[in-house]
């Protein structure tokens, strides 16, 4: 019976381990907290995220959304 359940626990563990590689591999694992690198359109989804999560007063939202536009 141990020997199954050590063996359950080896695939398991296996397929974990490359699941996880192809996702780094294929850069599908992201640090959240990290600064977009993408395009104005990224930063400003990131901005509205972080409105909507609460993080950014509305002038501060406001204020932030022009400057990513251009207007200031």
């Amino acid at each position: 019976m141990m020997v199954i359940l050590y063996g359950v626990l080896l695939v398991v563990g296996v397929t974990l381990l490359v699941v996880t590689l192809v996702r780094v591999l294929a850069g599908g694992v992201a640090d959240s907290s990290a600064a977009p690198s993408g395009s104005d359109g990224s930063a400003r989804r990131v901005l509205d995220e972080r409105y909507a999560g609460g993080e950014l007063s509305t002038e501060d939202y406001q204020h932030r959304r022009r400057i990513l536009e251009g207007e200031e």
